[in-house]
């Protein structure tokens, strides 16, 4: 259960932060908006986006037993420019209108990514060594 709530918090910050950073920054154009009851393109963009984001650490914990805060990094990185990348093709309702707009917006979404996955990497580890300690009383 805890580690559900940790992942809720991860995939929270993520979506705020993708979504605040589109509507915040120069250079991104928000086109379709979310005005409730509607919900814009760039809620459903900083939901997709935010949940990949915050599932980086635990694929990552999944495949790789040997992950670091490089490879997180990394991940984070790769997959935020990429998505910022497919907006200029996809029709969702953001645009990217300049290249600074761009720039920015994945930098900041990347190292909130970061952020939270790292953190919860810390955290694991720390869960795992209370356990062998206990383990080994």
């Amino acid at each position: 259960m805890h580690h559900f709530v940790q992942y809720l918090k991860s995939l929270f910050f993520n979506f705020l932060t993708i979504f605040f950073a589109n509507h915040i920054f120069s250079g991104i154009e928000v086109t379709n908006q979310t005005k409730l009851p509607h919900i814009g393109g760039d809620m459903y963009f900083a939901i997709v986006l935010g949940f990949l984001n915050s599932l980086i650490f635990p694929i990552l914990k999944m495949i790789d037993r040997h992950f670091s805060a490089m490879r997180i990094a990394l991940i984070s990185i790769i997959l935020n420019f990429a998505a910022y990348a497919l907006l200029k093709f996809l029709p969702v309702g953001i645009e990217i209108t300049s290249v600074e707009g761009y720039f920015i917006a994945s930098v900041v979404v990347s190292l909130g990514s970061f952020l939270t996955n790292y953190l919860e990497m810390k955290h694991s580890h720390h869960q795992h060594k209370k356990l062998e300690e206990t383990d080994q009383k």
